[in-house]
């Protein structure tokens, strides 16, 4: 296949074009700002997706689209909206219509699990509810670009739920090791248990192999990806102790606790096959940074 990605050079865009890659029948076309990439079988396409695409430096005929890029600023609000905005709304909707007239048969995106996290201080009755942040936002917007072109070609959206493991930048389960490992307490958001948030987790080995398997089998749908446990924050950080020898340090929040877990029905349905739980994951992540 003749692939064009978007992220190639991100955390979980490396590791899928290294996989990608093995097949000898793929060409990757990587579109980046910059020119890291090295490798002879990557054509890097230098595009700032902060600009709309000029569809003349993209291939003439392209069999799959890969949409993983992340805007540089998506943490910065308001200051970034411009750039999340170009990045997650418009160029989904630009390489759509690419991936249209340039003949695709498969289109992948990935989204958020955050679209299970409504601000509770909304309260307005939108089925679904709002979503509590401007990224957030910005990705239920592609999801519904993407689904209006179902009649061109499949229409493959992964929602990922907290990815983790090595070289990972400061994400959730990386700032929680951390505070473990300082010795800083733990926030709990409040709820009657007292554990914190509920959430879904998937080991980055795991969640790129889903990926590939997507692309490679043209899924057609909405997924939620997530290892099958639900873990509460208080479990997470007790794990991450244990195997680091530490004993966490908690505290309750002003904050009222959130469910953020993955709906695995159509992706049992998929891709029955077990993915490694968070005790696996965790201990892989942990043997790696000795190395």
């Amino acid at each position: 296949m003749h692939i064009l990605i978007t992220g190639a050079t991100g955390y979980i865009g490396s590791r899928l074009c290294r996989l990608l890659r093995a097949n000898s029948q793929n060409k990757l076309f990587s579109l980046q700002r910059s020119s890291p990439l090295s490798q002879d079988d990557i054509t890097v396409i230098k595009w700032d997706l902060s600009s709309p695409i000029d569809e003349a430096v993209l291939p003439a005929r392209i069999d799959a689209v890969v949409h993983l890029a992340l805007a540089r600023d998506f943490r910065r609000f308001p200051e970034g909206v411009e750039d999340l905005f170009s990045v997650n709304v418009r160029t989904t909707m630009e390489l759509l219509e690419y991936a249209r007239k340039a003949g695709a048969s498969r289109f992948f995106m990935a989204s958020t699990g955050n679209s299970y996290a409504p601000d509770v201080e909304l309260n307005i009755g939108e089925i679904p509810e709002p979503p509590n942040d401007f990224y957030t936002a910005s990705k239920l917007a592609a999801e519904a670009l993407c689904r209006s072109y179902r009649s061109c070609f499949p229409i493959n959206i992964l929602r990922v739920f907290f990815p983790y493991g090595p070289d990972q930048d400061d994400k959730t389960v990386q700032r929680l090791i951390t505070s473990v490992r300082e010795g800083q307490p733990i926030l709990l958001g409040r709820r009657p248990n007292g554990n914190g948030d509920h959430l879904s987790l998937i080991y980055i080995d795991d969640l790129v192999q889903l990926i590939k398997v997507s692309i490679d089998e043209g899924w057609n749908g909405l997924f939620d990806v997530a290892a099958s446990e639900i873990l509460s924050v208080r479990h997470i950080a007790n794990e991450i102790g244990k195997q680091l020898g530490i004993v966490a340090k908690f505290e309750e929040a002003e904050f009222t606790a959130k469910d953020m877990c993955a709906d695995l029905k159509g992706l049992n349905e998929k891709n029955p096959k077990c993915l490694r739980n968070f005790s696996e994951g965790l201990s892989a992540l942990l043997e790696q940074e000795k190395l």
